[in-house]
C-alpha cells in the first residue's frame, strides 16, 4: 500500500493541472468571501461596530468562513471545483491510456483504488482548511471593528463538515468516472445532477403534491442524495438556527444528510472497485 500511496502522492503533485485547479479552488472559495466581505463592509461604512452576541457571532464566523453554505450548500463553490481533481485521478489515467503503465508500475489493483481515493481525500481536505482559514482572516480583516466572540470548537466543526462534504463529493465523482470511463461527462454531471436533475424532481415531486394533495410525495425530495449532502454544512432555515434535529426529520439532521450523501457515494465506491478488479485496463 505504501507503494501505491507514494506512486499515486508523487502522479497527482507533479500535474500542473492538480496545482491550477487547487488555486483556482481557493480562490473561489476565500476570493469570493473577500469580495462579499469587501463590497459588504464598504456598502456600510462605519456602521459595523461594536459588540457582538454569541449566537449571532457563530452564524456570522460560520457563514463568512465557508462561503454561506450554512445557509445554502450550494455556494459552496469550493467543493465543486476540488472534486473535479477526483474526476481526472482516473480519466487521465482512462483518457491517455497510462492506466497501463500505473498497473505495471503497482500491479495491486485494490491498491491501487484504495491509494488514489486516499491520497485525493487528504489532498481535498488540505485545500478545504487553507479555503477556510483564509476566508476567517479576510473576513476578520474587513469587519476589524467588530467584536466577535469565538467558539473555536463550533469553527473547528464548521471546518470539519465542510470536509466530510467535500471528500465525499469528490469520491462520489471518481466513483462515476470509474463505472463509465468518461472524463468529460462526468464533469458534465459533478453541475448537472445537483443544479439539474434534482432540481427537476423536486419540481416534479411538487407538482404531484400539488395535483394529490398528499405533501408527503414532496417530502421525499429532501432524501435526495445531493439534497441531503447539503444538510451536512447546512443549518440555517426560513426560521433561524437550526439545531437538535430528527435524524431523518423535515429538515434531515446532518448525520441523517450524511448517512444518505455518505451511503450513495459508498455503494458507487464499491460498484466502482469491482468494475476496476474486474474489466481490462
Amino acid at each position: 500500500m505504501t507503494a501505491a500511496l507514494r506512486y499515486e502522492w508523487r502522479r497527482l503533485a507533479s500535474l500542473r493541472s492538480t496545482w491550477w485547479i487547487t488555486v483556482g479552488s481557493v480562490v473561489a472559495g476565500a476570493g469570493f468571501t473577500f469580495f462579499v466581505a469587501m463590497v459588504l463592509r464598504l456598502s456600510s461604512g462605519s456602521e459595523l461596530h461594536g459588540s457582538v452576541s454569541e449566537g449571532e457571532s457563530r452564524f456570522f464566523l460560520d457563514a463568512a468562513m465557508t462561503q454561506f453554505s450554512n445557509v445554502d450548500p450550494m455556494f459552496y463553490l469550493l467543493a465543486y471545483a476540488v472534486a473535479i481533481l477526483g474526476i481526472l485521478s482516473w480519466g487521465h489515467e482512462y483518457r491517455h491510456g497510462m492506466i497501463r503503465a500505473t498497473l505495471t508500475a503497482v500491479p495491486n489493483r485494490s491498491m491501487i483504488w484504495g491509494a488514489k481515493y486516499l491520497v485525493i481525500a487528504a489532498w481535498v481536505a488540505a485545500v478545504v482548511v487553507v479555503s477556510c482559514v483564509a476566508s476567517l482572516i479576510f473576513t476578520l480583516i474587513w469587519f476589524s471593528g467588530l467584536d466577535l466572540e469565538y467558539d473555536f470548537g463550533a469553527l473547528a466543526i464548521a471546518i470539519f463538515k465542510r470536509i466530510v462534504y467535500s471528500v465525499l463529493l469528490s469520491w462520489l465523482v471518481m466513483s462515476v468516472t470509474v463505472l463509465i470511463r468518461h472524463q468529460t461527462f462526468s464533469l458534465v454531471l459533478l453541475y448537472l445532477w445537483p443544479l439539474g436533475i434534482e432540481t427537476m424532481l423536486k419540481l416534479v415531486f411538487q407538482i404531484f403534491s400539488s395535483v394529490s394533495g398528499n405533501d408527503d410525495l414532496y417530502d421525499i425530495a429532501r432524501l435526495l442524495p445531493f439534497n441531503a449532502g447539503g444538510r451536512i454544512m447546512q443549518n440555517w432555515g426560513t426560521g433561524g438556527l437550526q439545531e437538535n434535529l430528527d435524524l431523518f426529520g423535515d429538515p434531515l439532521s446532518a448525520f441523517g444528510g450524511f448517512i444518505i450523501f455518505g451511503g450513495f457515494t459508498l455503494i458507487l465506491m464499491v460498484g466502482s472497485l469491482v468494475a476496476f478488479q474486474k474489466r481490462d485496463a
